[in-house]
C-alpha cells in the first residue's frame, strides 16, 4: 500500500467518523426539538386551563357587581318616573322592541314587572 493510498484511507475514515458524529448530533437535536415542542404544547394546555379559570372568575365578578349595583336598590316609584322619562314625546307610543317601554321590559324581571304595572307607559 502506498503512502498516498493510506493517507486517502485515513481521510475517508475521518470523514466517515465525522458523518456518523454529525448524524448522531442531528438525531440528538431532533430529540431536543421534540422535547421542546412537547413542553410548549403542555404550556399551551396549562394556559388554556388558566384562561378558562380566569373567565369563570370574571363571570363571578360581573354577577357580584350586578347584585350590588345601586340601581337595584332604587325604589319602584323612582324607577317608574325614570321609565316615564324614557318615553318619546309623541302623544301615542308606537311599540318597538328597541325603544321604551318594550326595551325596559327586557332588562330584568323587576323592570318588566314595574313597566307592566305602570299604566302611563302604555
Amino acid at each position: 500500500m502506498s503512502f498516498a493510498s493510506s493517507l486517502l484511507e485515513v481521510e475517508i475514515n475521518e470523514a466517515r467518523i465525522a458523518l456518523q458524529r454529525d448524524g448522531e448530533e442531528l438525531l440528538n437535536i431532533d430529540s431536543v426539538i421534540n422535547n421542546l415542542q412537547a413542553e410548549i404544547e403542555a404550556i399551551y394546555a396549562r394556559i388554556a386551563v388558566q384562561q378558562e379559570k380566569r373567565r369563570a372568575v370574571e363571570a363571578r365578578i360581573l354577577e357580584n357587581r350586578a347584585r350590588i349595583s345601586p340601581v337595584r336598590f332604587l325604589p319602584t316609584e323612582i324607577l317608574q318616573q325614570i321609565f316615564k322619562s324614557c318615553l318619546p314625546n309623541d302623544r301615542y307610543v308606537i311599540p318597538h322592541i328597541l325603544s321604551a317601554p318594550l326595551l325596559l321590559c327586557q332588562i330584568c324581571r323587576r323592570w318588566r314587572d314595574i313597566a307592566q304595572a305602570t299604566p302611563e307607559l302604555w
